[in-house]
């Protein structure tokens, strides 16, 4: 192997290690005491009698039998396997009858490298009333979730589903608006915070105010805030067209991931 593909080893193995330690800090024995494992190859939370909802993270093939042993009870929640341990791909594929999508796994090392970008002239940032005890003036989620049902075909959830999963999110997660000077929503962003390490969700753009880099500017207002709020360094999964974007912002790729999702 030459130095260029031991670097480029590194750097993947380096941004494993990231986007893995970021995941145990949001599904660890903080928030999930007694109910979690951390297996050569495997983190996150079993499924136990009282909780069959999963929540794990599968770095390589020698998570393989560990995986095995916790499969039969899950029942809900979501596995995420790097798409390297094919293994425990065909593993999970085979014993739980659960959809899936591939998404990228993406890690930034630094928030403070994240750019500081402008929305356009027209938009005003707004934070978003997700919870009661949000800033009263802040833009009503179910304006925010009908911009992004609208923006994103992949959402196949009602809004009515995704506004609740959305409000059932720990407190530590934010939601931002782009308003137009009418009061009309035209993006949304969000961003997640555990501990030293930060996440971006929900980030979508009106079809017709697209070409503008809004979505970047969104995703970096997010990260800047998740900064102010105590992270730095964030980890994320992204969609193909995501990808270009985040790597804009300073993200790196961690690898392929399979997300296989149960019901409920």
């Amino acid at each position: 192997m030459g130095a260029s593909r031991r670097i480029v080893a590194t750097v993947s193995a380096t941004a494993v290690k990231l986007y893995s330690a970021a995941f145990v800090a949001r599904w660890g024995p903080m928030q999930n005491p007694g109910c979690t494992i951390e297996d050569e190859g495997l983190r996150g939370v079993v499924p136990g009698a009282e909780d069959s909802a999963a929540r794990l993270l599968v770095t390589d093939d020698h998570a393989h039998d560990a995986l095995a042993a916790a499969l039969p009870h899950a029942r809900a929640g979501m596995i995420r396997v790097f798409e390297t341990a094919e293994r425990c791909v065909e593993l999970v594929a085979d014993q739980l009858g659960w959809g899936s999508d591939t998404v990228t796994a993406m890690v930034c090392r630094d928030l403070n490298a994240v750019p500081r970008l402008l929305i356009p002239d027209d938009l005003t940032l707004q934070p978003v009333r997700r919870l009661a005890e949000d800033r009263a003036d802040g833009v009503a989620l179910a304006d925010a979730v009908a911009v992004a049902v609208a923006a994103a075909p992949a959402i196949k959830d009602p809004p009515g589903v995704l506004a609740q999963f959305l409000r059932t999110l720990p407190s530590t997660f934010r939601l931002l608006a782009a308003v137009d000077s009418g009061g009309t929503v035209r993006a949304t962003s969000g961003f997640g915070v555990f501990g030293c390490y930060a996440t971006v969700l929900f980030v979508n753009t009106d079809r017709d105010w697209r070409g503008r880099g809004i979505g970047r500017a969104m995703s970096a207002h997010a990260l800047i805030a998740a900064q102010r709020a105590g992270a730095r360094q964030a980890s994320l999964d992204a969609s193909d067209a995501g990808r270009s974007v985040y790597r804009r912002l300073g993200f790196e790729i961690a690898g392929s991931v399979k997300r296989f999702i149960g019901p409920g």
